[in-house]
């Protein structure tokens, strides 16, 4: 056995009482105003995770250092997290709402991203540099409706991006470290779909997973970025600092150089086609998750018949989350510190 076939993590689930809940909600509510969300995340992040920690008890806060300190789990999911009243009609063109009633739950997420260890950035060459993604149907053309409705296969985000352990450039492209989720509607149920690495290796043989850590893949940008940035003589796993493996993978974005190449990464395609051990996270209004984008891959179920357009759509908030020393290292916008820069 390779020393890096770790045994699954537990996922970390945590259902807060309503009075929690509602005590979050009522301190957080006036922050949006105080805090440029879009220009300043970092200092609404620091105000968000101050408030969010005064109100969680002992045990939730000893779980959250965990899921910081060892970043081994597949991910964090705080249900019941903060109320979803009020909030505007779901968007459907692509752009986050003119009205600021969205942004509590937006500085919530913040908040949580920032107790988990991560620095909340976006990329200035996916949504013109946006920070909160916004994640419903979309019908303002051909190509978003398709991208936001589709049935979305296992991937990791960002799988154009090198892993601080590849000791990048500055401007090259990083994939974060995490990511994510707050759910402000899904009537529909529609689950977001996980996959913990640990299922995926534990049935990977050593002569596959050898060449799936070789440099001898190409990547090119996921289909919300605005230009497409190719990157080569990557691998599909890396050993990372905390002695684990990593993973990054796309079906349709992830190509091997050469034929032994390509055949390995058919057979974890395989795997994660129908995969039995495949978890269905429903998410419900107020619920965060925050994923590893390196320790499990997600997807999720098409939405394209249940899309009406209505404003009632699924409509979850999506920010990315870097590793403190990763993200001191990468170029950013002089105006806005968590706008990454990628070279020409």
């Amino acid at each position: 056995m390779m020393k890096n076939r770790k045994s699954c993590q537990p996922n970390i689930v945590i259902k807060l009482p309503n009075d929690i809940r509602d005590s979050i909600s009522e301190k957080l509510y006036n922050l949006p105003a105080s805090y440029d969300q879009e220009r300043d995340p970092a200092s609404l992040a620091i105000a968000a995770a101050s408030r969010i920690a005064d109100l969680l008890d002992p045990c939730t806060q000893s779980q959250i250092l965990d899921f910081r300190e060892k970043r081994q789990s597949p991910y964090l999911l705080l249900r019941n997290f903060i109320s979803t009243e009020n909030i505007p009609p779901t968007p459907t063109n692509d752009t986050s709402p003119d009205t600021d009633s969205w942004r509590v739950q937006a500085a919530a997420l913040l908040g949580l991203l920032h107790l988990s260890g991560y620095v909340a950035a976006s990329f200035q060459d996916e949504m013109g540099g946006r920070l909160c993604h916004m994640v419903m149907p979309a019908k303002n053309d051909e190509k978003s409706f398709l991208r936001s409705t589709k049935m979305l296969n296992f991937h990791t985000e960002v799988v154009n991006g090198y892993f601080g352990e590849d000791f990048p450039e500055c401007g090259q492209t990083v994939s974060p470290e995490a990511f994510g989720l707050i759910c402000l509607r899904n009537p529909n149920g529609t689950p977001t779909t996980v996959l913990p690495l640990a299922k995926v290796l534990e049935k990977l043989d050593e002569e596959t997973m050898t060449l799936l850590m070789k440099k001898k893949y190409t990547a090119c940008s996921q289909s919300s970025f605005d230009r497409n940035i190719i990157i080569r003589n990557i691998s599909v796993l890396n050993e990372l600092s905390n002695g684990t493996l990593g993973i990054r993978y796309s079906h349709s974005k992830l190509k091997g150089q050469d034929e032994s190449a390509q055949l390995a990464l058919n057979k974890v395609h395989a795997l994660l086609t129908d995969n039995p051990e495949t978890i269905n996270v429903n998410l419900n209004p107020g619920d965060a998750l925050i994923l590893n984008n390196r320790s499990c891959l997600h997807g999720r179920s098409a939405i394209t018949d249940s899309a009406t357009f209505d404003g009632l759509d699924r409509w979850l908030i999506r920010i990315y989350g870097f590793d403190r020393g990763a993200f001191s290292r990468m170029k950013k916008m002089e105006s806005m510190k968590h706008v990454i820069l990628l070279n020409e």
